[in-house]
């Protein structure tokens, strides 16, 4: 099949014309064309239709094959112009070449032109196809250069070690700059010295994995000396495989930044409001019930203090004092946990035999507790048989009972433990008061069988004025355990929980035995001393 080739011919012999077309025939193509062999019917041809290729006699009377490239040129159109001539010679030819001519053929070697002509349209197809690319490429920059220009987020593209290779025209209108003023200038002298090392390995880190798109968060300083807070995405992009860049986009977040701030602010504000009339109504409930008591007993005494007995008088006495001691233990307590949140609950430790002082509380509540069907069992060793040892680095080791711990708080600690185990224990259950020593602390567990703790409840079961779901109307004020808490904290030590409802709770306190004050005071004490 014939390739069809549209030919423009400058010639002023028909016959000459004539002469090419039946050789590009032979050379299996079509020829579509037109003659012309003036400057105005060149023009006029050029103007009219898309020629693949234009083939010139070098000399004619009214024109010429340079005249013709001159015009091809002016009009600026890529177009093959091959020089045919039986005259030409070759300086001729060589200026010719050098004007802009594609090739030359003799007229007497028509035989190369068919050669020539495949070679000229390969190459006028090449770079029709470069240009082609160019241009896609330059609209496709163009189409981004406008997007970054337009853009309401910062556009950077930094050296690895900060230094600013481009950066959008939008720096203007977010911070103030000239695009120019930060052109070659390092990226971190801008940034809050406190955000530069997480500048830096977030940077560094989009250099090492190029799959990756890290955001970052930071402060950076405005024209105007403000800190402005940006979040960031960087990823890498290399130019070319000897220089890696990093292009970082950035978006100026610190409005809704101090949005969030206040937004807390207010959450946490609600939160304060709402714990206040929590407290304020747990309060009045739990001053309510004593004072009613003492009311009701105070009025039962003034009515009837002529004609009750002795007995019935001692009776109301002695609820007016349970619930004044009540209503005093939970004043106590109040304060108690406002000391510890304004930071001014404070320790005085003492030199302390800890398991002498476990047993002799467990003695005690034992015999207070005389009346409710709760068995006590203490596991701590005969505190005669504890030995105190030292080791070749003069501390103290082994089971030593000697602890430099604060008697009062610790007694309130065992205390609230011991009588919520009593408390939340079925008749004839069992309370476990557990002790002994590890890694210079003191582990100390109660465990019992009671009703145990949900599990949802066990994650705010230190906080104040919380109680379990399932505590039903077992009294309680929601504060001793967030007491306890506290006295741990403030011997340096650890309460957790472990529970499972119908099963029982145990609560196991970790205190240091504070060894070093212990040896640095030795001459004094001596483990197991009263």
């Amino acid at each position: 099949m014939k390739l069809q080739l549209r030919v423009l011919i400058v010639e002023d012999s028909e016959e000459d014309a004539e002469l090419l077309i039946y050789e590009l025939k032979r050379g299996d193509y079509h020829s579509i064309y037109d003659r012309v062999d003036t400057a105005d019917g060149f023009i006029a041809a050029l103007d009219k239709h898309h020629w693949d290729i234009v083939i010139a006699d070098y000399s004619m009377p009214c024109f010429s094959a340079p005249a013709a490239l001159s015009l091809l040129q002016e009009k600026k159109l890529d177009i093959p112009f091959i020089i045919v001539s039986g005259t030409i010679g070759e300086e001729m030819a060589v200026d010719a070449m050098k004007a802009g001519a594609s090739d030359y053929v003799m007229k007497g070697n028509l035989a190369r032109l068919i050669p020539a002509v495949e070679r000229e349209l390969r190459e006028a197809l090449q770079r029709r196809k470069r240009r082609e690319a160019e241009q896609a490429l330059r609209e496709k920059e163009e189409r981004f250069r406008s997007l970054i220009e337009n853009a309401l987020d910062i556009i950077t593209v930094l050296s690895p070690d900060g230094n600013v290779y481009y950066i959008s025209p939008s720096v203007h209108r977010v911070l103030g700059y000239e695009s120019e003023e930060l052109l070659e200038k390092n990226l971190f002298v801008y940034v809050h010295p406190e955000d530069v090392n997480e500048v830096i390995n977030n940077l560094y880190q989009a250099l090492n994995d190029p799959s990756s798109t890290l955001f970052i968060k930071f402060r950076f300083q405005h024209q105007d000396g403000s800190w402005r807070v940006l979040e960031a995405v960087c990823k890498k992009i290399i130019y070319s495989p000897e220089v890696a860049s990093i292009v970082v986009n950035c978006r100026d977040i610190t409005e809704h930044q101090q949005a969030e701030e206040i937004r807390r602010e207010l959450e946490k504000q609600k939160e304060l409001n709402e714990n206040k009339f929590n407290f304020v109504s747990i309060m009045s409930h739990e001053f309510r019930n004593p004072l009613n008591i003492i009311t009701i007993s105070a009025e039962l005494l003034e009515k009837y203090s002529d004609v009750a007995s002795k007995e019935q008088k001692y009776l109301y006495f002695q609820r007016i004092r349970f619930a004044a001691r009540n209503m005093t233990q939970l004043l106590e307590d109040i304060l108690t946990i406002s000391k510890a949140e304004v930071g001014k609950l404070k320790i005085n430790p003492a030199s302390l035999d800890l398991a002498k002082f476990c047993l002799e509380l467990v003695e005690e509540m034992q015999f207070s507790n005389a009346g409710n069907a709760v068995n006590f069992v203490f596991k701590g060793g005969d505190v005669d048989e504890q030995q105190s040892q030292e080791s070749e680095a003069g501390t103290i080791t082994n089971c030593c009972s000697l602890a430099y711990m604060d008697e009062k708080l610790l007694r309130h600690i065992f205390i609230n433990l011991l009588s919520n185990a009593i408390k939340y224990s079925p008749a004839g259950g069992e309370v476990l008061f557990e002790l002994y020593y590890q890694n210079h602390e003191a582990i100390i567990q109660v465990k019992d069988q009671g009703i145990g703790i949900p599990a949802n409840d066990q994650k705010r079961l230190f906080e104040v004025f919380h109680r379990a779901g399932n505590v039903g109307k077992i009294p309680g004020t929601g504060l001793g355990l967030s007491i306890v808490k506290k006295f741990v904290e403030l011997h340096e030590g650890k309460i957790e929980v472990s529970s499972e409802v119908g099963v029982g709770s145990t609560f196991t306190v970790k205190l240091p035995l504070q060894t070093q004050r212990l040896t640095e005071s030795r001459h004094t004490y001596s483990c197991g001393a009263n």
